[in-house]
């Protein structure tokens, strides 16, 4: 029997001979109708059971009650985890998921299969859906959930939220506390020239996706910043106040503490070479600890929630208060 590492060696290999597709066309008009005024989250995942818990009850508390969780060959106990949120104020639905899809020299992206299952399977059922990472926490930063604050975009069919990047906060292992407690300094904007996004959308628009853009059927290739401005997906990060989180804001823990950082990097990426991946992300434990803010907004909206501390937020992910 091959060892795992032998086993994803070949793997990888397998994958860098492809072109990976990184986006992928639908028929919006096959999807259905919107059904109900809410939002729903899409995750693809593999061994984070560490971090599903905080993740999935810190955005109950955002005002999500739909999950769906593509996971992607975990071998710990992500799945489980995940699954035991499945209750009255939450519905979480988890979905096995290692489709390496292939036709002749190209590959389907496992996460842009997986972001056209949701859409495709459970996209009548929401008024919006967002499409995120593990590391990536929606922020209301003056309303009590996200849906409050997309009321008054329900205009827009596509939202674009910037990332804003945390580093390692000085942690070298990996800290006893959540991470919205434990990491709170972040990067700033504008020192950073090159911006991401992640997006938040009508599903029953989209024709269009990939992991950072969307396009739908009333903007086209247009999407809506938090405050409402319009620009072309290609314009985001170039035009003049687009880059905003004003009503919401995007957390992304992006390296988390320096040996949590240092083990991601070891594993595989599909599509690119490892070597090109650590060359590409590798210097970020440095440059996300210079040029920062403290930012507490994630606080900030935990205690509009009536969760003061971070032994209270811990006590409320374990299934307290």
């Amino acid at each position: 029997m091959l060892s795992l590492l032998l086993y994803r060696h070949i793997e990888r290999k397998l994958w860098q001979a492809h072109k990976v597709v990184g986006h992928f066309h639908i028929d919006a008009s096959a999807i259905g109708a919107t059904q109900e005024n809410n939002l729903a989250v899409v995750l693809i995942c593999r061994d984070v059971a560490d971090y599903i818990d905080e993740w999935i009850r810190y955005h109950e508390l955002a005002g999500v009650r739909h999950f769906y969780i593509y996971d992607n060959g975990s071998v710990d106990n992500t799945a489980a985890k995940a699954s035991a949120h499945h209750r009255d104020v939450s519905h979480v639905k988890v979905h096995p998921w290692q489709l390496n899809m292939a036709a002749e020299d190209w590959v389907l992206c496992p996460q842009v299969s997986a972001y056209v299952h949701a859409t495709m399977c459970y996209g009548p059922r929401h008024r919006w859906m967002a499409f995120i990472d593990i590391d990536e926490f929606i922020v209301p930063r003056q309303h009590a959930t996200a849906i409050e604050a997309l009321d008054r975009l329900r205009e827009h069919s596509n939202i674009s939220l910037p990332w804003s990047q945390f580093g390692h906060c000085g942690h070298k292992s990996k800290p006893l506390e959540p991470c919205v407690f434990a990491y709170t300094q972040r990067h700033q904007h504008n020192k950073y020239r090159f911006h991401h996004f992640k997006c938040i959308l009508d599903p029953c628009q989209i024709t269009m996706l990939g992991v950072h853009a969307f396009h739908t059927i009333a903007m086209g290739e247009k999407t809506s910043n938090d405050q409402g401005q319009v620009e072309s997906i290609g314009n985001r990060e170039r035009a003049a106040g687009f880059v905003s989180s004003e009503y919401l804001q995007l957390n992304h823990y992006e390296t988390k503490s320096i040996e949590e950082h240092e083990a991601k990097l070891s594993k595989i990426f599909y599509g690119h070479s490892v070597s090109e991946r650590i060359s590409r992300a590798g210097h970020l434990i440095g440059r996300l600890s210079k040029n920062v803010v403290h930012d507490n907004a994630a606080i900030d909206f935990l205690g509009r929630h009536g969760i003061n501390n971070s032994r209270e937020y811990s006590k409320y992910i374990n299934g307290g208060l």
